[in-house]
C-alpha cells in the first residue's frame, strides 16, 4: 500500500546578511538573521516501493530540468545514507518564486528530508548525518531543517542559533521581468569588494538585540551586502521611494531579486502593498503576509 506524507515548505527572508571573504574552497562565510515567512510551497511524498531507488518530481518542470532539482538531490542522498532504496513520487505545489532570495529550493529540500525521516521512524538518520546531507544540498537547507522559525545563521550555513520570533507584518515584492542568480551575485560582490577590507559587521548577539526593537530603527543597524551589487537598481530605488513615508524596514532578501518591507504596524504594510501594486501592476508579484510563529 502506498504511503502519502505532506508538509508545507515555508519561505525565508534575510533581515540582515553580511558576507565575508571567501574561503579557499570558494564558499563565503555569512552572518545573517533568517526568519520564516508565511508563504509556503506544498510538498507531498508518495512512497510506492522499497526495492529500488527511484524518484519522480512533479511541479518543478517550469523551474529546473528533470533530476536537477533540490528535492531529487535531497531524496537521493537520504536514501543512499540510510541504505533505504525507496521509490518516491514527490509533488511540489510552487508558490515561492525561483531565484528570488526566498529560499524556496532549500526549503523544499529540507521538507523532503523531514518527510523521509518521518517515514523511516526508528530507522531515521541521526542528526549529524542528516546535517551533513543538508549542507551537501545547499547552505540554506540546515536552517530550514532546524526547528527554528527565527535564527542567526553563520559559517557556511551550519551554525544556527535560535532567536525568539516576534509578530511582524511583511510586504514581499518580486519582479516578473528579471530574477537573480546566486552564483552571479556572489561574483559581482567579490568584484566590487576586490582589494577592500571586509568585515562581518555586528555580532550575532548584537543582531538579536536589534531584532527586539522596532523595525523603524533597524536601518542604521542591519543591512544586506548584496544591495551593493544589485542589478536593475532603478527598480529598487522606486520601491524605496514608494515606501519612504511609511514606518518600517526594507531591503533585499538573500541575493535577490525579491524586496521586502517589514513593520510591526500592519497598516503601514498595507499602505506599501497598495502603493507598490498601483505603481507596478503586472510587472511584479506581491504578497502581504507575516512571519511564521
Amino acid at each position: 500500500m502506498d504511503t502519502i506524507l505532506e508538509r508545507p515548505a515555508y519561505a525565508k527572508v534575510n533581515l540582515h546578511l553580511a558576507v565575508g571573504q571567501p574561503f579557499q574552497d570558494g564558499y563565503h562565510p555569512i552572518r545573517s538573521l533568517f526568519v520564516l515567512v508565511d508563504l509556503p510551497d506544498d510538498i507531498s511524498i508518495t512512497v510506492t516501493g522499497h526495492r529500488r531507488f527511484n524518484v519522480e518530481v512533479k511541479g518543478m518542470e517550469a523551474f529546473q530540468l528533470n533530476g536537477e532539482d533540490t528535492l531529487t538531490k535531497a531524496a537521493r542522498l537520504w536514501c543512499e545514507r540510510a541504505h533505504f532504496p525507496l521509490s518516491l513520487q514527490i509533488d511540489c505545489r510552487k508558490r515561492i518564486p525561483a531565484q528570488s532570495g526566498l529560499g524556496g529550493g532549500s526549503s523544499d529540500a529540507a521538507t523532503v528530508l523531514h518527510l523521509l525521516q518521518e517515514y523511516a521512524g526508528d530507522a531515521a538518520l541521526d542528526e549529524k548525518t542528516l546535517g551533513d546531507i543538508a549542507l551537501q544540498v545547499g547552505s540554506d537547507v540546515p536552517f530550514f531543517l532546524s526547528s527554528h522559525s527565527c535564527a542567526i545563521v553563520a559559517g557556511k550555513g551550519e551554525e544556527i542559533t535560535s532567536v525568539e520570533q516576534r509578530k511582524l507584518f511583511l510586504c514581499l515584492v518580486m519582479p516578473t521581468s528579471f530574477a537573480t542568480s546566486t552564483s552571479s551575485a556572489y561574483s559581482r560582490l567579490d568584484e566590487i569588494r576586490s582589494g577592500s577590507l571586509i568585515t562581518m559587521g555586528p555580532t550575532g548577539e548584537e543582531i538579536a538585540e536589534v531584532f527586539k526593537k522596532s523595525p523603524a530603527v533597524w536601518k542604521s543597524l542591519l543591512y544586506n551586502d548584496f544591495q551593493r551589487c544589485m542589478e536593475q537598481q532603478s527598480f529598487y530605488d522606486q520601491l524605496e521611494e514608494l515606501r519612504s513615508a511609511c514606518t518600517g524596514y526594507s531591503g533585499l532578501t538573500g541575493s535577490g531579486a525579491c524586496w521586502f518591507f517589514v513593520s510591526d504596524d500592519n497598516r503601514q504594510v498595507q499602505i506599501v502593498f497598495d502603493e507598490v501594486n498601483s505603481w507596478f501592476g503586472f510587472d511584479i508579484m506581491s504578497w502581504k503576509t507575516g512571519l511564521v510563529i
